[in-house]
């Protein structure tokens, strides 16, 4: 199916709005059941939410996830004025003495992930010179010249083989330097990394050259290592999914620099496969979803109309975004996942869908990839 073709299928009949529209409510009515103290208002005006409903404190992924998913949705004007400084202010109080962020959740999501992702949030809110402490251990962590033979820091065996891991820190690490310079702070003083853009240019260069052509994903360890780790993997998770939605997070840095895809057939090829028959990666939205659409979508610039890859990226899409849209508009709110942690990644895969599938002025929800650099 051609693209304009495409266009003109998705017009946004009536229900089609309908749906968002009704998601839109929906986020609002889950927003406020998640303000932590007394007063509601002011609660969502200073960005004080949990994660869950019924915490007595706000949490750095409550705060980080409404500012994602109500941005998406374009609905953060209904939370909150347009200065966002008490929202700023929730966010960085979250920050620790040694400069990281962390957001103690049961999936045990690290530092960089945590950091990565409030400096988004902060990027979201029209943060400009925020009061950032520095993080004192990064320049420790990381090389100061990274190139093509040297990497960019030290990556354990254990994340080179479960790529999925490693990933949150190689694509984690770099997506802090991307937004601490378009914060408008000096990345020498708040990293200790002289040059930002020479630094980022380097860890491209290291790993541009280790993608997997067969699939262009990583696969950083040894092949007997990873058909061993594939074996025991197996049991709880398809490791191809793990090394897409890992691969995912280096490709979001590198798409904010501007470098192209280099295996763009063999990406659509390998993420399409992944998804079920339903449209769905697993068996609800979540951010893997937007994992497969963004391989998808971004690779599909480096590919002509009509290659046969083309073609099943966008049917792919197609079929992502009509699963997540009649999952959440079908569902009452006590039936959506009870933590704010997966909404941003759901409604983040709809928006990367429509913007393949629709001209801008047709979009309804934004790509938050024009402002962050992680997810």
């Amino acid at each position: 199916m051609q693209s304009s073709e495409m266009t003109e299928l998705y017009q946004k009949p009536a229900d089609d709005v309908d749906r968002h529209r009704l998601i839109e409510q929906r986020l609002l009515d889950f927003a406020l059941q998640r303000t932590v103290g007394s007063n509601q208002s002011e609660a969502m005006q200073a960005g004080r939410f949990a994660a869950t409903p019924g915490r007595d404190k706000a949490e750095l992924f409550g705060s980080v996830d409404m500012v994602y998913a109500a941005h998406i949705l374009g609905v953060l004007p209904s939370l909150t004025e347009d200065s966002h400084e008490s929202w700023i202010e929730t966010i960085l109080s979250f920050q620790s003495e040694d400069g990281w962020f962390r957001a103690g959740d049961s999936q045990g999501h690290g530092a960089e992930h945590s950091t990565a992702y409030a400096l988004g949030a902060l990027q979201i809110l029209g943060a400009y010179k925020p009061a950032l402490r520095e993080i004192k251990s990064f320049a420790a962590e990381v090389k100061a010249n990274p190139n093509v033979n040297e990497a960019p820091f030290r990556i354990s065996l254990l994340d080179r083989t479960h790529f999925w891991r490693g990933s949150h820190r190689v694509g984690g690490l770099a997506s802090i330097v991307g937004a601490v310079g378009q914060l408008g702070l000096d990345t020498q003083k708040i990293l200790g990394v002289a040059d930002g853009e020479d630094w980022l240019n380097g860890w491209w260069a290291y790993f541009e050259q280790r993608i997997d052509p067969k699939t262009g994903y990583w696969r950083l360890s040894n092949p007997f290592l990873h058909f061993g780790f594939d074996l025991l993997y197996r049991s709880r998770h398809d490791p191809t999914l793990a090394r897409m939605g890992g691969a995912v997070h280096l490709y979001w840095v590198s798409e904010r620099m501007g470098k192209p895809v280099k295996y763009p057939a063999q990406i659509v090829q390998t993420t399409a496969a992944l998804q079920n028959s339903n449209g769905l990666y697993e068996n609800e939205p979540y951010c893997i979803d937007l994992d497969g659409n963004f391989m998808i979508g971004r690779s599909l610039s480096g590919l002509n109309e009509d290659h046969p890859q083309a073609i099943n990226g966008r049917s792919a899409l197609a079929r992502n975004r009509e699963a997540i849209l009649d999952w959440y508009a079908a569902r009452a709110l006590e039936q959506w996942n009870s933590s704010s942690h997966k909404l941003p990644g759901a409604f983040a895969a709809v928006a990367e869908a429509e913007r393949v599938m629709l001209q801008p002025s047709l979009r309804r929800w934004r790509d938050v990839f024009e402002t962050t650099w992680w997810l």
